[in-house]
């Protein structure tokens, strides 16, 4: 066996500087000083035999061995992590600590729940959560960040090879906003009736948008107002205001999202909905706890 392996910090402060292409940044995000990563970035050539960045005075780049050298060592990083966090657990299922990954228009509607049923039903297990986007969510796990998401399908192909994705449920898409505007549009299930610029959507990072505009088949871009919000409260206030329409997932309806006054809410035609699934890593030692979460969410989904 060869005894001359890299050091973990080490392989971590070459994946932040990949990650902020800038030594300063990266450092502070290792909370090390700039000559500490920039010795352990040299410790590492020393130790591979080769250049993994090409320097000059004001600036650097990776080489191409360098970006190969990068992924790899990402691997090795969230397989030490899950190392460590199944050792912690003793091996046992349903016992250590969880870091759970979910996007911001499933969070506040379900976690809350699971919380409570988890804490109950898997007391030994402690759940840390994380909110961000889908795309951000599937980097962090793939690079261990986090050991399970929570998500909307579908997703990229090119995640499916690492991931083990589990479905939870479905999830209705409903009609929110002005009376008489939703009142026509569900009766008819027409869109092209809408007046321009009437319809009212999150930012494009948020994956509700396309799984809405999916499930109506809204093609008509001039139905859609320019100014986009960046969570659902935003959201349904420029709707309000504005005296437009949306379309808001059946979770936040439940959980009393739209109880306001000035928005009325109905079924949309053909009952379109969107695929809530729970990913992991593949290659992960606690299959049988995501396992167990999974069972335990799915029946929020669909209560």
């Amino acid at each position: 066996m060869n005894t001359h392996l890299p050091n973990l910090k080490h392989l971590q402060y070459l994946i932040a500087l990949d990650e902020y292409q800038h030594f300063h940044k990266a450092a502070e995000s290792c909370f090390v000083s700039q000559s500490t990563l920039s010795s352990a970035i040299i410790k590492l050539e020393q130790l591979f035999d080769c250049q993994l960045i090409e320097r000059d005075h004001k600036s650097f780049v990776f080489t191409s061995h360098g970006k190969t050298v990068v992924e790899m060592a990402k691997s090795l990083i969230y397989q030490a992590s899950d190392l460590v966090s199944f050792s912690q657990s003793q091996g046992k299922v349903n016992k250590g600590n969880i870091y759970l990954g979910c996007i911001p228009t499933i969070a506040p509607f379900l976690l809350t729940d699971m919380i409570d049923v988890t804490s109950q039903a898997l007391p030994e297990l402690e759940i840390f959560i994380k909110e961000d986007t889908t795309e951000h969510l599937l980097e962090q796990l793939a690079n261990g960040d986090i050991d399970i998401a929570i998500l909307a399908l579908p997703i990229e192909d090119k995640y499916l090879k690492s991931f083990s994705v589990t479905s939870l449920g479905t999830d209705e898409f409903y009609l929110a906003g002005d009376e008489a505007l939703v009142a026509a549009t569900a009766k008819q299930g027409d869109y092209a009736q809408l007046p321009d610029e009437s319809v009212f959507l999150l930012s494009e990072e948020h994956c509700l948008t396309d799984h809405a505009l999916s499930a109506c088949q809204l093609v008509d871009k001039s139905k859609i107002n320019h100014f986009s919000a960046t969570s659902l409260a935003t959201l349904l206030q420029m709707t309000i205001h504005h005296k437009g329409i949306t379309f808001l997932p059946e979770m936040a309806i439940n959980k009393g999202v739209a109880g306001h006054a000035y928005l009325s809410v109905a079924q949309m035609a053909g009952n379109p909905s969107r695929e809530i699934a729970l990913l992991a890593r593949k290659a992960s030692p606690r299959s049988e706890t995501f396992a167990s979460l999974a069972t335990l969410i799915s029946p929020l989904l669909n209560k």
